[in-house]
């Protein structure tokens, strides 16, 4: 991985609790410029993520308004706040990670963004970003697109669903499942604690 520099800027798609691969991208970069100006893309990760529970991979959705016919920018894309998601998605986290060695520490943290109401997708995405970031001690600007911020970026990271190859690393459910590579950050979070950070650094099989 490049070392971080301090006019590094990557536009990157907003995404929902991103996968492994994303943070590994984000790590050698300074300011993160989430892309709201971009033309929503359905089944991607803006809204979805995948964490872990006893049955295997688990896909969490967060109900957008306009549902897979939704053509807006990604900025104005709004939820769907007249059902029960959070509950939902806060309930298979707490299945998923709760006995894992470091949920107890973060539980808070995420519990109050699960709590608390969003309207549009991009806000809910940044602030559990920043909370992200805030858990691995990174020290990283996340501001939004705009014509020049945009025109600066050195890099732009548009992922599709596909498996990543990461070091492995364990995993509440490895036993059962095996390794499962490149889910959400979370699993990494709740897995590995204060060594996530030094993990992300080690991934170097990973070339942007």
């Amino acid at each position: 991985m490049n070392s971080e520099t301090s006019d590094n800027i990557l536009l990157h798609e907003t995404q929902y609790l991103p996968p492994v691969s994303s943070f590994v991208m984000m790590q050698s970069f300074s300011t993160i410029v989430v892309d709201g100006e971009e033309k929503f893309r359905k089944s991607t990760w803006r809204n979805r993520c995948t964490i872990i529970n006893a049955n295997g991979p688990l896909l969490l959705t967060i109900p957008i308004i306009g549902g897979r016919g939704v053509r807006s920018k990604t900025k104005d894309v709004r939820i769907v706040n007249d059902q029960a998601w959070q509950h939902i998605h806060w309930r298979s986290m707490m299945a998923a990670y709760g006995k894992s060695s470091f949920f107890i520490f973060y539980e808070e943290k995420f519990r109050r963004l699960y709590e608390k109401q969003f309207m549009f997708l991009i806000d809910f995405n940044t602030e559990l970003l920043q909370l992200c970031f805030e858990i691995l001690h990174w020290k990283k600007s996340i501001v939004r697109s705009n014509r020049g911020n945009i025109s600066s970026a050195s890099r732009t990271a548009n992922y599709k669903m596909q498996n990543v190859n990461l070091k492995p690393y364990h995993q509440v459910f490895d036993s059962k499942h095996g390794f499962l590579t490149d889910v959400s950050i979370v699993d990494v979070i709740f897995n590995l604690g204060n060594e996530a950070q030094e993990y992300l650094a080690n991934q170097s099989d990973f070339i942007i």
